[in-house]
């Protein structure tokens, strides 16, 4: 009963900070992928952004693309429930696992979902890291189901870094917030695996390079 209430509570509170704090930031959009200038192109996309910066992600994603559907990979940890809660109250999905615990089924509901067009978040990097460090199932994933990874980022003038893994940022109030969509990564033809790590180190150094 605790424990429900622990994660009602984080999930609709978590998403109300979110809110609060996206409303007084002087935020700009820069889209190199054409989604934003275009939101209803009926093709799924995956984005993928690393983990230290996700969140925001739940509030841009809802404002800009109110009528598309997403599914998040999330952890299939008790943190991970309450990352899943909160998405929850953005009307987002979450798809639960992780390389240590229902990967394989986590990566096979994203895959059925991306094939009935809905979107797929991945934070390449997590759920814990190394930091900036692209994992290889988003290439996996994205070879598997032929759709393009928009690489994603957020930088922020002021914001505070909490002692985790990756340092994971939440803005200060009133801040400056570049919201910066990349151009999309093709994954086409890509099942050998020489040729998704080359695709995986290639999201990788353009997830830095956006950073």
């Amino acid at each position: 009963m605790l424990k429900w209430l622990r994660n009602f509570l984080v999930g609709h509170l978590g998403a109300a900070l979110i809110r609060l704090i996206a409303f007084t930031l002087r935020i700009h959009i820069e889209d190199e992928s054409g989604l934003v200038a275009d939101p209803d192109q009926p093709e799924p996309v995956i984005f993928a952004f690393w983990h230290n910066r996700m969140f925001l992600m739940p509030y841009f994603y809802r404002l800009l693309f109110p009528q598309r559907k997403i599914l998040c990979l999330v952890s299939a940890s008790s943190d991970g429930e309450m990352i899943a809660r909160v998405l929850g109250r953005f009307d987002m999905g979450a798809a639960r696992g992780s390389s240590s615990r229902r990967g394989r089924e986590a990566y096979r509901e994203l895959a059925e979902n991306l094939q009935q067009g809905w979107d797929v978040a991945i934070t390449p990097d997590g759920p814990r890291g190394p930091c900036y460090d692209a994992h290889i199932g988003v290439a996996g994933l994205a070879s598997l189901a032929g759709c393009s990874v928009i690489p994603v980022t957020l930088k922020l003038d002021s914001r505070w870094e909490l002692p985790s893994w990756d340092r994971f940022m939440i803005p200060k109030p009133f801040a400056r917030c570049l919201l910066h969509l990349g151009k999309p990564v093709p994954f086409d033809g890509m099942a050998r695996d020489d040729l998704l790590e080359t695709a995986r180190a290639r999201l990788e150094r353009t997830l830095n390079a956006l950073n």
